[in-house]
């Protein structure tokens, strides 16, 4: 049975390889290498959708950026030869030659249909690899100057701007994409029609950069040099009109922070969108939790995806500061309703974060209890009380520590649950 909403479990595609190479002893460093009961796996255990993260061709520009970098408080003894390049300084969306070929990822697909599991793979709208064909052309245009370079250190040597939003200094390995201009707007709808020829889903990259009030902010300076005027409909309504007319079925999963951001990006035609604040919650302490939670109801947590962990978040072990609260956590995250969000190694109780530039993370043992208990509650999700639409908070819990546990109701037709979850610190034989 196919969930109302599915179960995603987010893989950091080439260090899965690495990581798959030493346990069969093996060289697999093509997607096709990739042995079938891993896929097995997955589907054995409830998962319907795989985020294959980083697949795209990537420049040498971003590479060598990267290798100049010291990853030693992630991860102690590193060479050169664990530095693989940032997946988000995309040059062009053809499959990495690293890992394989177009038809490999069409192979990939394949595989996980014929399990009855999806494919999603990313969409980088806000910026390009330095070194992109389209920055190395006439089609340049396409990205964000200035008449006259005030900052240079916002630029490259050729004057396009480095990629940023609006809190963080730029990143130095991107560079930034001009919305507004018509374009761009079609060049990257193309983009994101070439990444479902290829994908069920698409996880959409600071999918909120690209609004109009934001990008405008961000680049206000470069936009009035040149006379900017906001265009009449935000990029997302624009490529979605286009894109979901040949892709009906498709998810679109954003990347997003912002109260106000994730309800306009659902409005604009997202299935779901990031819930970081839950994630914020789940890092304190009950009263955290419950205060969130019990104001939300399932129209917000219904196109809402919870997790405890992916690639930029710090492992849940290391968030919550033990095992059993991180479990606690993945509990909640996983029955609240909406996307389950899961990340490869969350699951074995790791406490190392995997850094996105390298193949591998640091050495660290599986903790195998963590591993069975995900294995029990999987099963247990995939219930229509959790996939459906049915969500009551629990306000009258009673007792000596009552403050110390969340609770609440997921029902759907003749399926009943009553979630209690001890989020104390306290936690008690039964």
């Amino acid at each position: 049975m196919e969930c109302k909403h599915p179960i995603l479990y987010e893989i950091s595609t080439r260090p899965w390889l690495y990581e798959l190479s030493k346990k069969y002893g093996k060289s697999i460093k093509k997607l096709k290498d990739i042995p079938l009961e891993e896929f097995d796996y997955l589907k054995d255990n409830g998962i319907e959708i795989v985020w294959m993260m980083g697949v795209w061709k990537l420049g040498e520009y971003g590479l060598e950026f990267d290798r100049k970098s010291d990853y030693s408080g992630v991860l102690p003894g590193w060479t050169s030869e664990d530095v693989i390049g940032s997946p988000y300084a995309i040059a062009e969306y053809t499959c990495n030659p690293d890992i394989g070929t177009d038809d490999d990822l069409v192979w990939l697909r394949e595989q996980l249909h014929s399990r009855n599991m999806k494919l999603m793979l990313d969409f980088v709208p806000n910026h390009s690899a330095v070194d992109a064909p389209t920055a190395e052309s006439t089609q340049n245009y396409m990205f964000v100057h200035l008449k006259e370079l005030k900052m240079i250190k916002r630029y490259t040597n050729s004057g396009l701007a480095y990629g940023k939003d609006p809190y963080f200094d730029p990143w130095r390995d991107v560079i930034q994409w001009k919305y507004g201009e018509g374009e761009t707007r079609k060049f990257m709808k193309d983009n994101l029609m070439t990444v479902l020829s290829f994908a069920d889903g698409v996880r959409c990259d600071m999918a909120h950069l690209m609004l109009n009030d934001v990008f405008g902010k961000t680049w206000a300076e470069e936009l009035n040099a040149w006379g900017y005027t906001k265009p009449e409909n935000e990029f997302w309504e624009y490529a979605f009109k286009e894109v979901k007319a040949k892709y009906p079925k498709a998810i679109f999963l954003a990347e997003v922070y912002e109260d106000w951001e994730i309800e306009l990006l659902y409005k604009l035609g997202f299935t779901y969108t990031y819930d970081k604040v839950l994630l914020d919650k789940l890092e304190g302490s009950p009263y955290d939790v419950n205060d969130y939670i019990h104001y939300k109801t399932e129209s917000y947590w219904g196109h809402t995806a919870h997790f405890v962990e992916n690639h930029d978040e710090n492992r849940a072990v290391y968030n919550m500061g033990t095992i059993e609260k991180a479990k606690a956590a993945g509990t909640i995250a996983a029955t609240l309703g909406g996307m389950i969000f899961m990340n490869h190694g969350q699951w074995s109780g790791y406490r190392n974060k995997l850094d996105v530039h390298l193949r591998r993370g640091a050495d660290e043992m599986e903790d195998g209890g963590v591993r069975k208990y995900y294995e029990r509650l999987m099963p247990i999700v995939l219930d229509p009380a959790f996939t459906g639409t049915n969500y009551y908070f629990v306000y009258n819990m009673s007792g000596e520590r009552k403050n110390d546990f969340v609770a609440y109701l997921r029902e759907e037709d003749d399926s009943h649950y009553l979630v209690v979850v001890n989020y104390s610190g306290y936690f008690w034989m039964c």
